[in-house]
């Protein structure tokens, strides 16, 4: 069976691909980092969130195993943008879209 997204979604999705594109690019020729401190993704994006994505495997946790007693955890910035895009994609559509949406997921199930 085929169905048609909402318009305005699709929108989204290519600003939010090109956006990542242009973040991916910037990282590759090292003018920003690809990864962020633990404390920062927290601040950025919420503890339980990034816990939580950690836990669905969405998410990778990078240890700095450098001998110290207690090593840094560093996460990917493409990969926590990528997971709060997924979380909060219906968020930012009109009234009009998520009803559509909502109508899309609750007929597939």
């Amino acid at each position: 069976m085929m169905r048609t997204l909402p318009e305005e979604l699709i929108y989204n999705l290519i600003d939010f691909a090109r956006g990542m594109g242009r973040r991916e690019e910037r990282i590759n020729s090292f003018k920003e980092s690809q990864f962020i401190s633990q404390n920062q993704a927290h601040i950025r994006y919420g503890k339980g969130n990034v816990t939580k994505w950690v836990k669905a495997g969405i998410v990778k946790k990078y240890k700095d195993a450098d001998g110290k007693l207690r090593s840094g955890v560093r996460y990917d910035v493409l990969e926590l943008e990528s997971a709060a895009f997924k979380c909060n994609y219906m968020k930012d559509l009109s009234p009009l879209a998520k009803a559509e949406m909502k109508e899309i997921i609750s007929t597939s199930n």
